[in-house]
């Protein structure tokens, strides 16, 4: 396969990772049907405990209400932490979309540390990827850590500057992907990236995201359906 052929497959590249499933409107997350369901069950337990309560004449508790009392306390942590985790994927999710998509020139503008943010909650939250930023310093070349909806891990090095990004630095990129046992690596400029880069990334769990490609994917709509691994 030609450097140039090689490019064009790359530019038309989707996300390798598998993102959570992200569904119309229209359709009701399974997981968020089983919550509102045990919401219902539990507010039913909690009102029935209170309504046995209040019809006792003395404050004791027979073996009904202990066992109301134990399913609602439960139940509610359950819920407590479902509810939870769902309200903090949307949280990412609308971070992503709130920051705007930049053209190149202003990609520019930004300083490390606002690129590296940029990426992440842009190119990879916005997608319903989990999304953690690395230190500035002491990194061991990963700027960001992606997790998706299977666990897998990829890790993210930001590039921002103008120049074109060469064959060593996705060597390194691919010796830190393996050093940090992670499923791939991705590769983000705001300038160009060399045909040889594109090369030698060929068949290796890399992606490679340049300025021009980094600008159409801040643009596009966040996946419906999940992609798989090629």
């Amino acid at each position: 396969m030609t450097p140039e052929a090689i490019m064009a497959r790359q530019t038309t590249l989707q996300y390798e990772f598998r993102p959570p499933r992200w569904r119309p409107p229209e359709q009701i997350n399974y997981r968020t049907g089983v919550l509102a369901m045990g919401s219902f069950v539990w507010l039913l337990a909690y009102a029935t405990l209170g309504m046995r309560l209040m019809a006792r004449r003395r404050p004791s508790l027979g073996w009904a209400e202990l066992l109301l009392m134990l399913v609602s306390i439960v139940l509610g942590v359950a819920l407590v932490v479902g509810w939870r985790a769902i309200a903090q994927r949307w949280v990412r999710r609308l971070h992503g979309e709130l920051q705007p998509a930049l053209d190149r020139r202003a990609l520019y503008a930004l300083t490390p540390s606002e690129f590296e943010q940029y990426v992440a909650q842009r190119l990879f939250a916005r997608h319903g990827y989990r999304v953690i930023n690395t230190p500035d310093s002491h990194d061991g070349g990963v700027d960001i850590v992606v997790m998706d909806q299977d666990g897998r891990r990829a890790i993210v090095q930001c590039k921002r500057y103008k120049g074109t990004v060469g064959a060593p630095a996705v060597r390194d990129l691919y010796g830190t992907m393996i050093h940090s046992d992670a499923d791939m690596a991705y590769l983000v400029a705001t300038g160009g990236i060399s045909a040889e880069a594109y090369a030698w990334a060929a068949g290796k769990p890399i992606v490679l995201i340049d300025g021009d490609r980094l600008v159409d994917l801040s643009r596009s709509d966040p996946e419906v359906t999940p992609t798989t691994f090629s």
